[in-house]
């Protein structure tokens, strides 16, 4: 099954303390209250530590993780985003 996303909804996460510059981006599922995060590995030159088979959206990346929730929250994406990167020692 593929996952079709609202082109209308998308929101840029960045990351940008102790001289660092990491940016995701998330994309609302067109038929669910799910975002997923996509993270473009390739272009930060980081090794892909996601499961093989995890979802890829050229040219945004690798999906890191979801938001369950109708809407996305600034703030809360920007945590989790960081957390993220913290858990998988990227910063």
């Amino acid at each position: 099954m593929d996952i079709l996303y609202d082109d209308k909804y998308h929101l840029h996460l960045g990351y940008y303390e102790g001289n660092c510059d990491y940016e995701s981006i998330a994309f609302k599922r067109q038929s669910e209250d799910i975002w997923d995060v996509f993270f473009d590995f390739k272009g930060y030159g980081i090794q892909n530590i996601t499961t093989e088979n995890e979802l890829t959206l050229e040219p945004f990346g690798t999906r890191i993780f979801s938001i369950y929730n109708k809407e996305i929250d600034y703030d809360i994406g920007i945590q989790q985003f960081k957390q993220w990167l913290s858990i998988n020692k990227i910063i």
